[in-house]
């Protein structure tokens, strides 16, 4: 935006010098690029100005705060624009433009234009930031997260609290999952598809509509020449990956150190 905004302040300064030199040729007088550079110094003030302006107005809510603020931006600037022109006339010029002078011209040519700008700039200045304020999160941006454990239940109805990371495969058993870590065995009430939400699918992925398998339990997967293949955990147990579901699988295997032969 301060980019944007620089580039037409370095247009606004050429065009103000292309009207001096034209209206000069209209009235057949002479033209002096220093002076007209001189009063186009009206549009640098707005650097430092406007950006003192929007930091002021940045934390206000209350409408009647921020117009006060737009009339002194505007009172501040119109004072300024003389102020500077008379301290660089006096030290660069030989002639020295008198403060009052140009500032009853600095009112009639860019009274209007100074309001319209400051409230403009003040007006994009807050949409921008209520726009940024209220716009959600977008879902690459957005930090999910995952279960880092399972509850389970036993016959007797005594608690259980399994790590996922302990977890080499999930089986479907309708209506429940059975769940396997090393050398046990847990019945889980729920279904693979309920799991699959909650759990990190960059670590757990379907590979069989009855079977969920953690990446991190695996060394080596296997063709079976006919779309399918052998999945080989660290616990020897051997799965099979469907080739419905090779190619997803194939996407959150990517990362892993093995791949699919």
């Amino acid at each position: 935006m301060r980019t944007v905004f620089t580039a037409c302040l370095v247009l606004f300064i050429t065009v103000n010098v292309l009207i001096d030199y034209l209206s000069t040729l209209s009235q057949n007088s002479a033209f002096y690029l220093s002076e007209s550079l001189l009063f186009s110094s009206y549009w640098i003030l707005f650097l430092p100005l406007l950006t003192l302006f929007l930091k002021l107005t940045e934390k206000k809510d209350k409408i009647a705060i921020k117009i006060l603020l737009i009339g002194g931006a505007v009172v501040l600037h119109l004072l300024s624009y003389p102020a500077l022109i008379w301290i660089v006339s006096k030290i660069f010029y030989s002639h020295t433009f008198s403060y009052w002078q140009t500032f009853s011209y600095g009112i009639s040519a860019y009274l209007i234009k100074t309001i319209i700008i400051y409230g403009f700039m003040l007006m994009a200045f807050s949409l921008s930031n209520q726009k940024i304020q209220t716009s959600p999160l977008s879902p690459s941006n957005e930090k999910k997260a995952y279960i880092n454990s399972i509850l389970i239940s036993d016959s007797t109805n005594r608690k259980t609290v399994v790590a996922v990371n302990d977890i080499f495969y999930f089986s479907a058993n309708s209506p429940y999952v059975n769940i396997y870590q090393l050398s046990k065995k847990h019945l889980y009430s729920g279904t693979l598809k309920s799991l699959e939400v909650q759990l990190d699918n960059k670590q757990f992925v379907r590979i069989h509509k009855s079977y969920m398998v953690n990446v991190n339990k695996i060394i080596s997967v296997r063709s079976r020449q006919n779309g399918d293949y052998d999945i080989t955990l660290t616990d020897d147990t051997v799965l099979r990956l469907s080739r419905n579901y090779a190619k997803n699988f194939r996407l959150h295997f990517s990362a892993h150190q093995l791949s699919l032969k």
